[in-house]
């Protein structure tokens, strides 16, 4: 009689049939082996990128070796994207859920931010779960986005707008510089790209540090919210937990009813002081982001 109500919920992978479930099991294993390796080789396309970019000699042999090297490790990026698309079970959302390989295979010129999944779970430079104040590494993991973002956003900029009429962007410095004012959403105005994918790269850079700024204000709420959550369920532990040891044997049946009324009415209070407490907390992150943003757009002005 209650197994029927499970069977209604069972997960996606036991519903699957046999064969699905196989293959299912094949992309988990492969994945798990060349993500490690495919996160590194896309770190070592960053650096050899990095090396074109920075310094741009088209007619060196070395440089004619790292350009084919680039094409080589795309067409790989490419087979592995294909290969796993092929053999998954499930085909309806697979680019969804593989969006940076995918836009990184699509559009050649961004697989420099392929780099991006070394820091995946199963990338090279994956730490183990965090088990700090911060839950999951969030704030960490959008620091490392946004660095990457700006190294790998100045090293395309740069070849962008090298040799375009009335570029403004002509070395490894003021392509830094650029991404960084750009990224914080500061924009100066001194170094501006002419050319269309250049001010892509920008909208992306853009979009990348609103993305940071929210990931780390929302970690810094949840951070708040997993204490006073902990502190206040401390003391209610407690009193539940030497509530029935002051009742005798015979009223152990009517206590287990009359307890949770009297610590839900006690912890009343203490429920809504916490959330008051959570409201002024989080206010004052707000109108601290708010100060920080509002010295950064009035600083060009000074």
């Amino acid at each position: 009689m209650t197994m029927q109500p499970s069977s209604s919920t069972a997960s996606p992978e036991l519903t699957m049939s046999p064969e699905k479930q196989r293959r299912a099991a094949f992309i988990q294993a492969y994945t798990r082996r060349t993500d490690r390796l495919l996160s590194a080789l896309a770190l070592i396309y960053l650096f050899t990128f990095s090396i074109q970019s920075i310094w741009h000699e088209p007619g060196e042999t070395w440089f004619r070796w790292l350009v084919l090297f680039g094409y080589f490790l795309w067409v790989l990026f490419a087979v592995d994207l294909l290969f796993r698309f092929v053999v998954s079970p499930r085909k309806r959302h697979f680019f969804r859920r593989n969006w940076l390989d995918t836009i990184t295979v699509v559009i050649p010129q961004l697989r420099a931010l392929r780099a991006l999944r070394a820091f995946t779970p199963n990338g090279v430079l994956a730490r183990e779960r965090s088990r700090g104040a911060i839950t999951g590494g969030a704030a960490a993991t959008a620091a490392i986005a946004v660095v990457i973002v700006i190294w790998v956003g100045s090293l395309m900029v740069l070849n962008t707008e090298r040799g375009a009429p009335g570029a403004e962007i002509t070395s490894m410095g003021d392509a830094v510089w650029w991404a960084f004012e750009t990224v914080t959403t500061v924009g100066y105005g001194d170094f501006v790209p002419v050319t269309w994918f250049g001010r892509a790269i920008a909208v992306v850079i853009m979009l990348v540090g609103i993305s940071a700024l929210g990931a780390v204000t929302a970690t810094l709420s949840a951070t708040l919210v997993k204490y006073r959550a902990q502190a206040g369920s401390t003391p209610n532990a407690s009193t539940t937990a030497a509530q029935p040891t002051s009742a005798p044997a015979s009223t152990t049946a009517p206590a287990s009813t009359t307890a949770p009324a009297s610590t839900t009415a006690a912890a009343a209070p203490a429920d809504a002081s916490t959330d008051d407490d959570l409201r002024r907390e989080l206010a004052e992150i707000k109108a601290m982001l708010s100060d920080i943003q509002a010295q950064l757009n009035a600083t060009p002005s000074s």
